[in-house]
């Protein structure tokens, strides 16, 4: 479905379902997703989402969001695999990065990774704000950091984009995973007025 499908399926349903108020934490959804149960959910549908959704199975709207930013490059994204390893094998963990705890606040939504242009920009205003004192005590956190955020930022995402992008398609996959009637029905009648166009 595109993004205009989206939205007539959410007018469709919205006498049984308030859409805008609808749980960012429901276990039906994420275990479709998580399956990657998801023709029919808009900018999941390809074969290269849904082995994303198989490798991450996000498990509630932080990883969500996280699926949504790798696959949103159309270049392959190394640091997916990172990412896997870090919510399945072990955290990665850069003992400097422990030390600042602001720094470990900005990176806590994407599991201590930097994912999001945003954080990266958190980081780099934190950085210039340290004091003198605080920049000789993290002297080695900083110079990591900032080798990262160099390195990566080609690859970081618009973290405000992917929730939003999330947010719509959450909502989408919401609705296939708790309103299936609805949501089979709402497919056919799109079906047969392709057909007629």
């Amino acid at each position: 479905m595109n993004e205009s499908d989206v939205k007539k399926l959410f007018a469709f349903v919205s006498d049984i379902i308030d859409i805008e108020n609808i749980p960012l934490d429901d276990q039906k959804t994420y275990d479709l997703l998580a399956g990657a149960d998801t023709d029919g959910v808009f900018w999941l549908e390809s074969e290269w989402d849904k082995y994303d959704l198989r490798q991450i199975q996000p498990a509630n709207f932080d990883e969500l969001t996280a699926c949504i930013a790798f696959g949103f490059s159309q270049r392959l994204n190394p640091y997916i695999y990172t990412y896997m390893k870090i919510r399945k094998v072990q955290r990665v963990s850069y003992p400097c990065y422990e030390e600042i705890e602001a720094v470990k606040d900005i990176l806590k939504d994407s599991h201590g990774m930097l994912l999001y242009k945003e954080q990266a920009a958190a980081i780099t205003d934190y950085i210039a704000n340290m004091s003198a004192e605080d920049r000789v005590k993290h002297d080695l956190a900083i110079k990591i950091l900032t080798q990262e955020i160099e390195k990566r930022k080609d690859t970081l995402a618009n973290r405000t984009f992917s929730r939003n992008r999330a947010l719509f398609c959450y909502r989408n996959a919401y609705i296939k995973a708790n309103f299936s009637e609805e949501f089979n029905c709402f497919l056919k009648m799109k079906q047969l007025h392709d057909y007629e166009d």
